[in-house]
């Protein structure tokens, strides 16, 4: 295959992958802030259900759940970030000292790391060579066989929390719509249950694409989750309804 056969071919395949769409680098922060948006807040409404408190109180804690949980959850994605790359700054330059310092060692560990991967003889003495002629490649070599970290070529940890933010905002108000669009008086649980259910699997589905996995297992699998956390929050609602006097 010609070189510019080769390219195209190339092109091709990046273009059928996630990151050749708009959306691709930002997908798994909305689907993460998206599932725990929705479950989270679910889990209070079918909480307050089982309790059988008013409209005016799912209100109250369901905003104040959805809001203070999506800016944590934003924040959290954007330290998370933010600390892996700092920690594998830090010790990038550990390894680039222990070079400078040390080579002999480092090109023995380098040499042990390649030896295990099934290269022997010359090969495993040019594989080395070749390595630790470079200061830098020897020293990203280093971080991937000692410490099992890739450099991220990905600066952008505030846009990574704010897209878990924007997830776990949208998806996270789906339950609550129909107490908003109903006042009270009417029975908005069973609203709240069909659209968190349609919600839910939408983000499965997606989760599903996004991993590559079957379809139906992953919106199988968040609906169980989903299902799960809203019925413990409902039976404590009805438990302890009495005992506190609701």
């Amino acid at each position: 295959m010609s070189t510019r056969n080769l390219q195209a071919e190339l092109k091709r395949h990046r273009a059928q992958e996630l990151h050749g769409s708009p959306l691709g680098p930002w997908i798994h922060d909305i689907v993460y802030g998206a599932h725990d948006g929705i479950v989270t807040t679910f889990a209070v409404v079918a909480g307050t259900a089982g309790a059988g408190l008013s409209w005016g109180v799912v209100i109250i804690l369901g905003m104040a759940n959805l809001l203070a949980d999506a800016v944590s959850m934003g924040a959290g994605a954007f330290l998370s970030i933010r600390n892996e790359r700092d920690q594998y700054q830090r010790l990038l330059k550990e390894e680039l000292h222990e070079i400078e310092t040390d080579p002999e060692i480092e090109r023995e560990e380098i040499r042990e790391a390649y030896a295990a991967k099934g290269f022997s003889g010359k090969d495993l003495e040019h594989a080395v060579e070749i390595i630790t002629s470079n200061k830098k490649a020897w020293a990203d070599t280093m971080m991937k066989e000692e410490h099992g970290m890739i450099e991220s070529k990905d600066g952008r940890a505030l846009l990574h929390g704010l897209a878990t933010f924007l997830g776990f905002l949208l998806f996270g108000s789906v339950p609550l719509i129909p107490y908003f669009l109903f006042r009270e008086g009417s029975d908005n649980f069973p609203y709240a249950i069909g659209g968190t259910f349609i919600a839910l699997l939408l983000v499965g589905v997606t989760r599903s694409i996004v991993t590559r996995e079957r379809i139906y297992r992953g919106a199988l699998e968040i609906l169980l989750i989903g299902a799960v956390t809203a019925s413990i929050a409902y039976g404590v609602g009805v438990a302890l309804k009495s005992v506190a006097g609701v």
